[in-house]
């Protein structure tokens, strides 16, 4: 198991220039403070960090079954566990069942539960857990401020919940922007990006914020844009793909192998001909005719020229970070999948982010975000079948992606570019304990408190994080509950600071110009939960060591 070696937390003499600022800016809008603080953060910037970063975001869709991803094998959570899914329900996974994981010295640490299993289709990561690249937080959810059992079915309630609790919608997009009681403007990824980007990637090339999955609310800033991949590759303007139908000369503006150059030399071929003909149509409504970066007269042309531009940029610079060799990083993943000629969607995402990453060096960035998806999770039937095939797929494509970065370690000779990575999962909600039939094609319904993934070199696996639940149903008025919905003990903002501090920090301090009071302007509930400068202990999964 790995070294348990964690400061709460590296604070620096900025603190006091930085809460003066946040001070003088309020709070009426996180977007304008973050504004702000961008411009205060970089006159404060020594330089820009040297270490390189990547946080994956993995959001499963639909609601994924986490009490049968998770299993507890001992305890009064077993025991419950049994009562609600009983040896005779199809959905029922047995202790012999359960794919058995290693406890930590010292036990797992929590009262429910003294040991646990893994879905029988999570071989790789039962793997993942012992070896200590892989950990679960337990009981993650969406809250406005903590709330009890008794307070949730007070009538009438009046601590307040997250809004339209059980809606897939809602949910995830509370979920992508950690801000449940107030209308969605960004997501806390576009939110750490618009803190970030500036300082930590003086010289960045592409987004910090980068999909595999499209356009996402998680990667939502103002400043930032996100921008989106595909899992072949760059998505360039129809008709001008720079591969094999290239509009520009070698060794010009445009063409990936000689980004920058100016001015642009259009390819004598009807690609070339066609876009020098647009690009002069749309220069007729310039006011400077002929001049290379002239300015449009209306904001919303010129906003669009901007946006035209930038994606031919993004095209060629991200089209050159994918020019290595993908030979290892296949290789990675077809061993995770044996056999299998076609991967599912979930792994050629991976695949994707590891080449991204194989190619950092092109994009010049020192942080990166990445998003990808995974979708099939709202099992209201059926779900025996389907929750074993997702649970597999998962699986494999989180062996395929570890051993893919390894491989991309091992050929760069240096370095060990899995403890710059950490990859974590989340979902609309969690499943209700109580199946909602008693044959093999039922399934469960929405429920509320879910456990969730984290990965990476600078997670201490080998461990359930957070607090499990007894899995006890509830008597009485309490409906919800009687079906095995888990009021989270954890909120969103709580499991997700965790790794935008790992985010914003270089080793044991933060990076120069970030403080530990930012962690705020990215989670602005983050104090009604907990003192925002600490991790909690029961939240202590990265090791700021590695």
């Amino acid at each position: 198991m790995k070294n348990r070696k964690h400061q709460d937390h590296f604070d620096t003499r900025r603190n006091f220039l930085c809460r003066s600022a946040c001070a003088s800016l309020g709070v009426t809008s996180v977007v304008n403070t973050l504004a702000h603080l961008r411009l205060v953060q970089s006159a404060m910037a020594q330089s820009a960090p040297t270490d390189y970063k990547a946080i994956v975001c993995l959001f499963l869709y639909g609601g994924n079954d986490a009490n049968n991803m998770l299993v507890p094998t001992a305890g009064t959570a077993r025991t419950n566990y049994d009562t609600a899914r009983p040896t005779t329900h199809p959905l029922h996974i047995s202790t012999s069942a359960a794919l058995p994981l290693t406890a930590p010295a010292g036990g797992f640490n929590q009262a429910s539960a003294s040991s646990f299993g893994l879905h029988p289709s999570m071989t790789h990561t039962q793997g993942l857990f012992n070896s200590g690249d892989l950990a679960f937080v337990a009981n993650v959810g969406t809250l406005v401020q903590p709330i009890t059992r008794a307070q949730y079915v007070a009538v009438p309630r009046t601590t307040p919940v997250p809004p339209q609790l059980f809606s897939h919608s809602d949910q995830q997009l509370q979920w992508q922007s950690s801000i449940p009681d107030k209308p969605f403007q960004n997501g806390w990824g576009g939110r750490t990006a618009e803190l970030l980007n500036s300082i930590t990637n003086p010289t960045s090339k592409v987004s910090m914020n980068i999909s595999i999955a499209g356009q996402n609310s998680f990667q939502v800033g103002s400043s930032v844009v996100q921008y989106a991949v595909s899992t072949g590759g760059v998505v360039g303007l129809s008709g001008y793909n720079a591969t094999t139908n290239p509009a520009y000369n070698t060794g010009t503006y445009g063409n990936s192998a000689n980004y920058g150059v100016s001015p642009v030399q259009y390819a004598a071929n009807n690609s070339g001909n066609t876009l020098k003909a647009l690009d002069t149509i749309t220069k007729l409504t310039r006011l400077e005719l002929g001049e290379n970066e002239s300015h449009y007269q209306h904001h919303l042309e010129e906003g669009y020229n901007d946006v035209m531009k930038r994606a031919r940029d993004n095209e060629a610079v991200v089209g050159a970070s994918l020019g290595s060799s993908t030979a290892a990083i296949d290789a990675a993943f077809a061993a995770a999948f044996p056999g299998v000629t076609t991967l599912p969607d979930v792994a050629n995402q991976l695949k994707m982010v590891a080449r991204l990453m194989q190619g950092r060096a092109a994009l010049e960035n020192n942080r990166q975000i990445f998003f990808v998806s995974m979708g099939g999770f709202d099992t209201h039937q059926n779900q025996l079948t389907d929750h074993a095939t997702l649970m597999g797929n998962l699986d494999k494509a989180l062996k395929g992606f570890k051993d893919a970065i390894d491989a991309i370690t091992a050929a760069e000779g240096s370095g060990d570019l899995w403890n710059d990575t950490l990859l974590f999962t989340h979902s609309d909600f969690a499943r209700t304990l109580q199946p909602n039939g008693g044959i093999a094609a039922s399934g469960t319904d929405h429920g509320w408190g879910g456990h969730q993934i984290v990965m990476g070199g600078p997670v201490i696996g080998q461990n359930v994080y957070g607090n499990f639940p007894d899995l006890a149903r509830a008597t009485g008025q309490d409906v919800d509950s009687n079906r095995g919905r888990w009021i989270p003990t954890h909120a969103v903002d709580q499991y997700a600071s965790v790794i935008a501090k790992w985010f914003m920090s270089q080793g044991t301090s933060y990076v120069p110009g970030v403080t530990g009071a930012n962690i705020n302007d990215i989670f602005p509930n983050l104090g009604r939960f907990q003192n925002s400068l600490t991790i909690p202990t029961e939240l202590s999964f990265v090791d700021f060591t590695v």
